[in-house]
């Protein structure tokens, strides 16, 4: 009896380009996953699955050089290439390998092939009640495979998933129930390879069992697990994507730096990771911005591509749409622009999102999002084509939602009174701020965050400690909810940081950097958020020390804001829309394969 391996592998993973070469542990991960299964006693020989796509070139290149058969075949057609490769090694058996999963365990595979050859079953599933941490791998029979090239040849299920196809119909083959070792049971843990935080996991899971590249056994794992569950919580809020899901990408349009700040950049990453954590989906960003933001992309994981100077924002953002096969596009910009340059986009896009746009462009959207602020509600549609998502629900914020507990008021005798001027401080307001708050009394001590962006951060740093000696100062913390949660109140140039300390329940005084800033602004204090003291521009030193002041002497004032911010905001916009956005894209696939049947 024959069994093959077959490992389907690609450079174009929609959510971690690039990862089966990636480094796990000092090694790519492809290799732990031939290296894994070299040591089962079943398995006669192994073949790697992957694309004609020139992207998939090293993959096959490292093949050659290690030795593993590799078979090429179409790239959205998975079931054609196992066929190629089933034709290729003619296995009676084939165990279904995804290349992500870097912790297969051939302990377990043999395992599973001993109770499907035992009944001369077409598939192997655990035994009701039973549990098992092992991804990735699925044996089927010969005869399963070309039951689906027969009836399932166009299935997308079976194309994109394949034994997936058999799981949904099992009864339609033999299918063997395994009892698993007890050694392996346990339930929660993300074995697979699909996001950053996934891949951080492992690094963490092959640190603390100090064990070399492939080395780290599963049952060492689950042992480690048990003793320290919170190891969980590093990719706990990445979700699998159903057999039944379809994979899709979206392009994100959004710029930073010194002028604009980096709040449309970080909020947009925030819906990224929601898209790619959350709903499976692959996201790519078009920028303009300076490299401070650029850099807060490209660690966050995400493709960036670059506008060519000869090419008009329209025309870059409908090749980028090709390029990426995006099935969504988000706009959070401040450009030129237009409404019939957007309009133009829909021909490639099968949905556009439009996020706090005021201008005439927000018309050619499919769906556009706000928050309730006085903008939002002067506004007109004149063509009524456009759906909307408003409320305090759809808020958008720098990073995920702020989980752990605060208290409404800290009750300390000194306050700590927040200073956040934005990532990059375009209008140089933190001295300023800071020796507001040092103006407004003893019992205030600043906390002062210095963003990213700002062009020279010690040289500020060690103005605001001249200016208060006791400030705080914090250098581009990776989230300025956690400061916040330290606040008793905040100074704040309006922006995201407003709605991540409403999120928070961090009462605040709002500086509106342009007269639409402080009109958003507006929105908040109605909604009894905080203070708006309008333009900052007009704004007297005397009267923002004084408001200050007079916050901080009034913690039940400071109390009910606190609580309307955080019943407001609940830090899921993001996640809100992302959900919304998979409903929209699954949608549009449903009617294009209605129309082509």
């Amino acid at each position: 009896m024959r069994i093959a391996a077959i490992i389907q592998a690609r450079m174009g993973s929609t959510r971690l380009p690039g990862k089966s070469l990636m480094p796990i542990a000092g090694k790519p991960l492809i290799w732990h996953i031939v290296h894994r299964l070299k040591a089962s006693r079943r398995i006669d020989s192994i073949v790697l699955a992957t694309s004609t796509n020139s992207g998939d070139d090293a993959l096959a290149v490292w093949a050659a050089e290690n030795g593993v058969v590799c078979v090429r075949g179409p790239e959205d057609d998975v079931l054609g290439r196992f066929a190629l490769a089933a034709d290729a090694c003619d296995p009676d058996i084939i165990v279904r390998v995804n290349a992500d999963a870097p912790l297969i365990d051939a302990r377990f595979i043999d395992a599973m092939l001993d109770a499907m050859i035992a009944e001369d079953a077409d598939f192997v599933m655990l035994a009701p009640g039973t549990t098992a941490a092992h991804d990735g791998v699925d044996p089927m029979s010969r005869r399963a495979l070309d039951l689906m090239l027969k009836e399932a040849r166009e299935d997308p299920v079976a194309r994109e998933h394949v034994t997936g196809w058999l799981k949904l119909n099992s009864h339609r083959i033999k299918v063997a129930l395994m009892t698993p070792d007890p050694a392996y049971a346990f339930e929660g843990a993300r074995l697979s390879v699909d996001t950053p935080a996934d891949a951080a996991f492992i690094e963490a899971v092959y640190d603390r069992l100090e064990a070399q590249a492939g080395e780290a056994s599963l049952t060492d794992l689950i042992g480690l697990l048990r003793r320290d569950p919170k190891l969980l919580a590093i990719n706990g809020h990445v979700k699998q994507k159903a057999v039944t899901a379809i994979s899709a990408n979206v392009l994100i349009r959004c710029d930073g730096g010194n002028a604009l700040g980096l709040g449309h950049v970080k909020r947009c990453l925030n819906l990224a990771k929601a898209l790619r954590d959350g709903q499976g989906f692959g996201v790519t960003f078009a920028m303009i911005g300076e490299e401070s933001a650029v850099e807060l992309v490209r660690a966050a994981g995400f493709a960036r591509l670059a506008k060519p100077r000869d090419q008009s924002e329209r025309d870059w953002l409908a090749d980028a749409l090709r390029q990426t096969g995006a099935a969504a596009l988000v706009l959070d910009v401040r450009t030129e622009l237009s409404e019939g340059d957007v309009r133009d986009l829909r021909a490639e896009a099968p949905l556009i999102v439009a996020l706090d746009d005021g201008s005439p462009r927000r018309l050619g959207a499919h769906l556009a999002v706000y928050a309730p602020v006085p903008q939002t509600r002067s506004l007109a549609w004149p063509h009524g084509d456009v759906d909307l998502c408003v409320g305090w629900g759809w808020s958008l914020m720098g990073s995920e939602a702020w989980r752990q507990p605060r208290p409404l008021d800290a009750g300390r005798c000194t306050l700590r009174v927040l200073v956040a001027m934005g990532g990059s401080d375009p209008q140089g307001l933190t001295v300023r701020a800071v020796k507001a708050v040092a103006a407004a009394g003893r019992r205030v001590t600043p906390v002062v965050v210095i963003g990213p962006a700002v062009a020279f951060p010690e040289a500020l740093a060690d103005a605001c400690q001249a200016a208060a000696p006791d400030a705080d100062i914090r250098f581009a913390p990776e989230t300025l909810m956690d400061v916040a949660a330290e606040c008793d109140l905040a100074v704040l140039a309006f922006g995201v940081s407003a709605y991540e300390c409403a999120h928070v329940g961090v009462p605040a005084l709002y500086l509106g950097l342009t007269s639409d800033h402080a009109l958003s602004a507006q929105g908040f204090d109605d909604a009894g958020f905080g203070v708006n003291l309008g333009v900052v521009g007009v704004l007297q030193d005397k009267k923002l020390s004084d408001a200050i002041f007079a916050l901080a002497a009034d913690p039940e004032r400071r109390r009910a804001m606190a609580a309307a911010g955080r019943l407001a905001i609940d830090g899921r916009g993001a996640e809100r829309l992302a959900q919304e956005i998979a409903r929209r894209v699954s949608t549009n696939a449903e009617v294009r394969r209605a129309k082509a049947g």
